[in-house]
């Protein structure tokens, strides 16, 4: 009876070992939250900025763009998960690199605890983040389906943000991480002014005027938007030159 109690103390000691050893190799301190969908952790020493896989929160950090809806939510949510708590950190370098074009890590965080919560998947869940499409990840179609669920029951920014609220944010991956472009799924044409003699004229994209709006903030819509872009030649809507305008309306 004593030899076998010590076979299952040894072989609980080696599995116990084995999970922490494990853990060891993989769990950071967290630093500081930055906003919803990027932190700061320890990583050996090193201060090193790291961007959630996968999400996407509102705005709140951009110096060029205000505070969006629920940014400061998502931003609280994020602290209440990680900040001062160790996390694990793990990546996806096959198809997101190792870091994005600002040098942020680019990875998915776990809590240590008994069921390895999914920051990442809860901030979706929850309704404090998007799944974020641009690049997709090995984890888009379960984010997808925590995205519907928040929304569905209301959750989060889902039941208190206007319904255009849309992501902004591009983790742009550096030139050498091969990342896998998905072509946009919507295309939003506004039929373009037939006369061009007088820039102040009114267009026939559903009675949009070319009245000077040279701004994304100025405008009340995506065909808006696109009129703008298609039939006064305002350029700078489209700042990545995609085709699609103002991306906070045109989702």
């Amino acid at each position: 009876m004593n030899k076998i109690f010590f076979i299952i103390l040894l072989t609980v000691g080696i599995f116990s070992f084995a999970v922490t050893s494990v853990y060891a190799e993989q769990v950071f301190k967290v630093l500081n939250v930055i906003d919803g969908d990027t932190i700061q952790v320890d990583v050996r020493g090193n201060k090193e900025v790291v961007r959630l896989l996968g999400i996407d929160t509102p705005e709140s950090v951009d110096p060029r763009k205000s505070v969006q809806c629920f940014a400061k939510e998502a931003a609280n949510k994020m602290k209440s998960f990680v900040q001062g708590k160790s996390v694990i950190l793990v990546d996806e370098k096959i198809t997101q690199g190792n870091r994005d074009k600002y040098e942020r890590l680019l990875r998915y965080v776990y809590l240590p605890d008994s069921v390895r919560t999914s920051v990442n998947g809860e901030m979706v869940k929850q309704g404090y983040a998007f799944s974020y499409k641009q690049y997709p990840t090995k984890m888009l179609n379960k984010f997808n389906n925590f995205e519907e669920y928040a929304r569905e029951h209301n959750f989060g920014l889902w039941g208190s943000c206007p319904l255009n609220i849309t992501p902004t944010k591009k983790p742009i991956l550096k030139t050498n991480s091969n990342p896998v472009y998905i072509a946009p799924t919507k295309q939003y044409i506004v039929p373009t002014s037939t006369s061009t003699s007088n820039s102040n004229s009114v267009g026939s994209g559903g009675g949009f005027t070319c009245s000077g709006k040279t701004k994304c903030g100025q405008m009340t819509s995506c065909a808006e938007a696109q009129f703008y872009l298609n039939s006064c030649g305002v350029s700078r809507l489209d700042g990545d030159k995609d085709g699609v305008p103002c991306e906070t309306l045109c989702r």
